[in-house]
């Protein structure tokens, strides 16, 4: 099967958070099985067309327009062929125009069509009528014409079920490549790089600094959970400076400067050393379609506290960890349960090998092969 893979932003562009690694794990999975896999992408600063190779995946670039993440794609003809030489197209994410037009050559070349909207239909923050309009224009129109939708848990199932038949709406939850897990390197050199001192306690989040993510509500529940010896520590790319800067006078306001860290982006080794100097680890998010860093949270055996509006939340909850409602209160609450009552932890961590057994992409990847085989039967090919 050949198998092209469109999305706005693909590895090894990690400051996006969890779907260019995503995409790129899916996409050696299936070429591990047996099949070719290309990508067509935008680079986020190079506008300039280019075709490089990742892994043993090809990734074409397409040259662009714009700013920041308001991109005009070019160079469609150079798409019109990727996806004439491919046997389906699957599409990831909303908001570009890279997937209305992969979705119009699809259909004008006779190639089936797969939508994964990787939670972003419901507009949550940024620009929403602007998101409004393009779900006006284009959203509605490609889901008609995809052969599959695909939904990562079956919260976001719930969001995109009034706009389609149920048969063509497929949960299909994300994995995680566990191997990097099994033997973490040592804390100390994450320690000593942000000050931390021996015995005290850190509380980690790992993602991008984003008003999605929820970091006021976090930063204030810590305040309000006054944990004696605990640091939090906060990792991931800015690149939202408006909101980076409210956050950061936030903390200030707080006078908990020193005491919340905001490390910056750390990736591959560094981001394992800071897993390994966890205590807990937080996703505060007011929505996830899946939520990949608290899975690796699990697999590196940290215990989790998240928010409900995860699509991994129920997959964690009770069993490697504890889920709670958006809110600084019930996030304090659960910062204090978790971090001060050691056996209420660990009945709420204890079915974590459990949990371990369900993250890794030997499943979905089955599952994304059968569906693609489904949507080629239907399309007669």
């Amino acid at each position: 099967m050949r198998i092209l893979q469109v999305v706005a932003r693909y590895y090894p562009e990690l400051q996006y958070g969890g779907p260019p690694q995503k995409i790129h794990a899916l996409s050696r999975g299936l070429q591990r099985r047996g099949h070719k896999v290309g990508v067509v992408t935008l680079h986020s600063t190079q506008r300039a067309a280019g075709q490089v190779e990742h892994e043993g995946i090809q990734v074409r670039y397409l040259p662009w327009l714009g700013r920041g993440t308001w991109q005009l794609p070019l160079g469609w003809g150079a798409l019109a062929a990727a996806v004439r030489q491919s046997d389906l197209v699957h599409c990831y994410g909303l908001y570009t125009l890279l997937c209305p037009v992969a979705a119009f050559w699809a259909g004008r070349l006779g190639r089936p069509f797969v939508l994964e909207p990787l939670g972003m239909y419901r507009p949550r923050t940024r620009s929403l009528r602007a998101k409004r309009l393009y779900h006006l224009v284009f959203t509605g129109w490609m889901v008609r014409r995809a052969a599959r939708v695909i939904a990562t848990s079956p919260g976001e199932r719930e969001e995109l079920a009034g706009l389609m038949e149920p048969e063509r709406l497929v949960v299909r939850r994300n994995g995680i490549d566990l191997e990097p897990f099994r033997a973490l390197p040592r804390a100390e050199r994450f320690r000593a790089a942000q000050g931390i001192a021996d015995g005290e306690r850190v509380i980690l989040y790992v993602g991008r600094i984003s008003p999605v993510k929820n970091l006021e509500q976090l930063v204030q529940a810590f305040h309000n959970a006054a944990l004696d010896g605990a640091r939090l520590a906060l990792v991931g790319p800015a690149l939202e400076p408006a909101y980076a800067r409210r956050l950061a006078e936030r903390i200030a306001g707080l006078g908990l400067e020193g005491r919340v860290l905001l490390t910056g982006p750390l990736y591959g080794e560094d981001k394992l050393e800071a897993l390994a100097a966890a205590d807990l680890f937080v996703l505060p998010s007011l929505m996830e379609s899946y939520g990949n860093a608290a899975a690796e949270a699990v697999a590196a055996g940290v215990p989790v506290l998240l928010t409900d509006g995860c699509g991994i939340a129920p997959q964690i909850h009770g069993r490697a960890g504890l889920a709670v409602p958006v809110g600084v209160a019930s996030l304090a609450e659960g910062l204090r349960a978790m971090m001060e009552d050691g056996g209420l932890r660990d009945s709420l961590t204890a079915r974590r090998g459990e949990v371990l057994q369900e993250l890794s992409w030997d499943e979905p990847l089955a599952q994304t092969e059968q569906l693609y085989e489904r949507s080629l039967r239907d399309a007669g090919r």
